[in-house]
């Protein structure tokens, strides 16, 4: 994670940079540090696509993924 777990904000720059289309998921019932990384990272450009798992923490049920990740994967973009 090259520092970014520190606290500190993210390297803008290096996240911007990113050109495909990104999908950036949390679980809702998880740590709050962990879904307020999430929204951070989503917000660094419009090619980002943030997520809340309802119910879930940082170990999401395949059976809560799956779906999001055939959605992510198969819309046009």
């Amino acid at each position: 994670m090259a520092g970014t777990m520190s606290g500190r904000p993210l390297p803008t720059k290096r996240w911007r940079s990113v050109k495909v289309p990104v999908l950036v998921g949390y679980g809702s019932a998880g740590e709050t540090y962990m879904a307020n990384g999430a929204k951070e990272l989503a917000a660094h450009g419009d090619n980002y696509t943030l997520h809340a798992f309802p119910g879930q923490n940082h170990s999401v049920d395949p059976h809560a993924l799956a779906p999001v990740l055939t959605r992510f994967f198969t819309a046009v973009r």
